[in-house]
C-alpha cells in the first residue's frame, strides 16, 4: 500500500425482509413478467442485429432482476445458497449492462475462469455496485481497471479508478458498498478500499476460492406463472 493510503472498512448489514419488501418484490416481479413478455416476442430473430442485440441485453437485465426479486428472496431468515461462480462472467455481464449507461473507458485484465464460492445474485450484485461507483468516479475523463485472479485459496475481483468522486466518500456511506459488505461477509469473503492520498481509489473483493465448474442458473418458472 502507498504511503498515506487509506484503508477504508465497510460493515455489513443484516437481510432480513419485512411486509412491506416482500409486497415490493411481488409487485417487481409482475413489471419484470412483462418485460421479459416483450423482450421475447415472436418474430423477433428477423429483426436487424443491433436492434436484437439490443433485446437481449434488456432479457439479460431483466433477468438477473427475476433472480433479485424471485420467491426465495421473499422468505425471512433463508440463507443464500453458496455455489461455485465464474467471476469473469459475473464481471462480463456487469460491464455488459453498464456499457449502456457510461461512456467510460474499461481496462479488464484477466485470465480465463476464475472460480469464486458465494451467492451468484449476491456477488453479481456486489461487483455490479463496486463497477458503477468506479464508473460514476472515473467521469468522463477517467478510466477503470478491472482485474480478475486467484491463488491457492482466494478469487480477487479488484476494481481501480482514476477519478476523485468515490474517493471523497466517507466510511460506511452509501447503500450500495452496504450491500457488497454483506455479500462478501455472507461468503466469508472481506473487501478492502485503498483510496489516497492522489486521486483513485481501488477496491478488492476477497472470495473464498471454489471449483472450476460450470454454474448453472436456477429453471425459471413460465412467465404466466411468476406474474400471478
Amino acid at each position: 500500500m502507498p504511503r498515506g493510503a487509506l484503508t477504508v472498512g465497510i460493515s455489513y448489514v443484516g437481510a432480513s425482509e419485512d411486509a412491506t419488501m416482500a409486497r415490493l418484490c411481488h409487485d417487481v416481479r409482475q413489471y419484470v413478467a412483462a418485460g421479459l413478455m416483450v423482450a421475447r416476442m415472436p418474430g423477433d430473430e428477423d429483426l436487424p442485429p443491433p436492434l436484437r442485440h439490443r433485446l437481449q441485453t434488456v432479457e439479460h437485465v431483466l433477468e438477473h432482476v427475476s433472480e433479485m426479486v424471485g420467491d426465495d428472496r421473499e422468505q425471512e431468515h433463508v440463507d443464500p445458497v453458496m455455489r461455485s461462480v465464474d467471476l469473469t462472467i459475473l464481471v462480463d455481464e456487469c460491464l455488459q449492462v453498464f456499457a449502456l449507461s457510461y461512456d467510460v473507458p474499461v481496462d479488464v485484465e484477466e485470465y480465463g475462469p476464475v472460480f469464486g464460492r458465494g451467492d451468484p445474485v449476491g456477488l453479481r450484485r456486489a461487483i455490479g455496485n463496486v463497477l458503477d461507483n468506479a464508473l460514476r468516479a472515473a467521469g468522463d475523463q477517467g478510466v477503470v481497471h478491472v482485474k480478475v485472479s486467484s491463488d491457492d485459496h482466494t478469487a480477487a475481483v479488484e476494481v481501480s479508478d482514476n477519478g476523485t468522486g468515490f474517493g471523497t466518500v466517507a466510511s460506511g456511506q452509501g447503500h450500495g458498498m452496504s450491500v457488497v459488505g454483506t455479500v462478501l461477509h455472507d461468503c466469508h469473503g472481506r473487501l478492502e478500499i485503498t483510496s489516497g492520498p492522489g486521486p483513485g481509489t481501488t477496491v478488492r473483493m476477497l472470495i473464498p476460492r471454489g471449483r472450476h465448474e460450470r454454474y448453472r442458473p436456477p429453471v425459471r418458472r413460465p412467465l404466466g406463472e411468476a406474474a400471478s
